[in-house]
């Protein structure tokens, strides 16, 4: 939504909003004399060159008053109303506003809890003070200096073999973040099929949506946005995280908002490191996906290298199927690598072209494939602990070296890791290794948040929704979608 100051020419369609809105609404007349007195400030929203809603509120020295704020009846419970006060609320700090007042009918709950939600208080009744039909007004007062926007989002994920929903308080403050595990089914096949996991997802949705409200202390009413995984992902799991937020939103009558999984990925860093802002650099390693990103802002992702071939993750997981080791690989990898000499084995470091930040694993995984079958066919004894420190040390190696020449050219000095690889320990030890020796500042997620989880998915969701985005009805799911 574009928010523009209000002129002349609007007033038709402001009026027209106006009488939707309320029985004793303004007349053309009265928003003509509103628009000449220097101390008000009108502003209408447009969405595709029409007015959907519009605000209004005088200022007179360190004191604001609201005295409208109208949305279009075919445009509400789209958060518009939200936007207004945000706008209000920015625009008052600026010019050093101390105090807003308001008025509103005592019937009006839902325009109650919004302002509530924003920090606005009770201060006073005013008997009588609407006519059409006659009602008390509640007087409400913000200081700006206690000024909270509380803004509680519920988020689905189920972009592979996890199926969690997460509730979470203005981006940063986890209330619930239950997890349902699909491996033990999946490893019996040595990774995920696509058919039991969508079939999965869809047994566990209803009652991992109740145990996250219950674990927050909350209902569906208090729920603000809802957020949900809209890919990269296993198309059918997708779908079933898309329908059930898709409901909910038709339901409730609440924003929807579409994430990127790889985004969520980033955002995890967030929840973890209160204190963490962009700008920064951020290396995510996962089972589909290994990017390094150039962080400028909350909205704003630069991806300046990704694979070209296997994931570091997915390569992860063929060594570990060729070792005769479980699936996920990862973690079996990280823990038999303890175990060996990482140096046994000079397996390559594939760097590519000089400069290029790009990833290529299937070298290296070509490499330990070729190493075990010589072994084999030599009749040799293949010590699996060497070959996993020794394949997880070329990874590392080349994830860290190309991770800090990126922070050096960009004189960075914020390092953030994410995604589910960021649990392994070598990676972290190697990483904390070089920062010290860089004086670069690390962070990664909390272990629970390194792998796939809804609250990732609700931080990202957040910030998408601050900054204006959502999402309609027709929101689609995207298999391949890239960051």
């Amino acid at each position: 939504m574009i928010i523009r100051q209000m002129d002349s020419f609007d007033l038709d369609d402001v009026v027209e909003i106006e009488r939707e809105s309320f029985s004793d609404a303004w007349s053309k007349i009265g928003y003509e004399g509103c628009l000449k007195n220097e101390c008000n400030h009108y502003f209408v929203g447009e969405k595709e060159g029409k007015i959907v809603g519009i605000i209004g509120f005088s200022i007179v020295v360190d004191e604001a008053e609201l005295q409208t704020i109208s949305v279009k009846k075919s445009c509400r419970n789209c958060g518009i109303a939200t936007e207004f006060i945000k706008f209000m609320l920015d625009f008052c700090k600026k010019e050093n506003v101390k105090n807003i007042f308001l008025e509103v009918r005592e019937s009006n709950f839902e325009a109650i809890n919004l302002y509530t939600k924003f920090g606005f208080q009770k201060n006073g009744r005013i008997n009588g003070y609407y006519e059409t039909p006659k009602e008390d007004a509640l007087r409400m007062m913000l200081n700006m200096d206690d000024i909270k926007q509380n803004i509680i989002t519920l988020a689905i994920e189920t972009s592979c073999d996890e199926t969690s929903v997460a509730i979470v308080k203005n981006g940063r403050e986890v209330l619930s973040n239950v997890i349902s595990s699909q491996i033990d089914v999946h490893k019996r096949y040595g990774g995920v099929v696509p058919e039991v996991a969508s079939r999965l997802h869809l047994e566990a949705m209803n009652s991992i949506l109740q145990q996250s409200l219950d674990e927050a202390k909350l209902t569906l009413k208090d729920i603000d946005v809802i957020c949900v995984t809209k890919g990269p992902g296993l198309i059918g799991a997708l779908l079933v995280g898309i329908s059930c937020a898709k409901s909910l939103s038709y339901c409730l009558k609440k924003p929807l908002v579409g994430v990127n999984h790889m985004q969520g990925h980033i955002c995890a860093n967030y929840i973890s490191h209160k204190e963490l802002e962009p700008p920064f650099i951020s290396l995510v390693v996962s089972g589909g996906h290994t990017y390094l990103i150039d962080v400028v802002d909350y909205q704003d992702y630069e991806i300046i290298g990704s694979t070209r071939d296997d994931a570091c993750g997915e390569s992860y997981d063929k060594v570990a199927r060729a070792l005769g080791l479980e699936y996920p690989g990862g973690p079996v990898i990280d823990r038999l690598a303890k175990q060996g000499n990482p140096t046994a084995i000079d397996f390559p470091r594939v760097m590519l072209e000089k400069d290029s930040y790009d990833f290529s694993f299937s070298g290296l995984k070509t490499a330990v494939l070729n190493y075990l079958n010589n072994k084999n066919q030599k009749n040799e004894e293949i010590i699996k602990e060497d070959v996993a420190a020794s394949f997880q040390e070329a990874v590392i190696d080349v994830l860290v070296e190309k991770s800090f020449r990126l922070l050096e050219e960009k004189n960075q000095k914020t390092f953030v890791l994410s995604g589910g690889v960021a649990a392994n320990s070598r990676l972290k030890e190697r990483v904390l290794e070089k920062a010290e020796e860089k004086g670069i500042q690390v962070y990664f997620p909390d272990k629970i948040l390194c792998t796939d989880n809804a609250a990732m998915i609700a931080t990202a969701g957040y910030y998408d929704y601050i900054n204006g985005k959502q999402d309609g009805l027709d929101l689609k799911v995207y298999p391949n979608l890239e960051l």
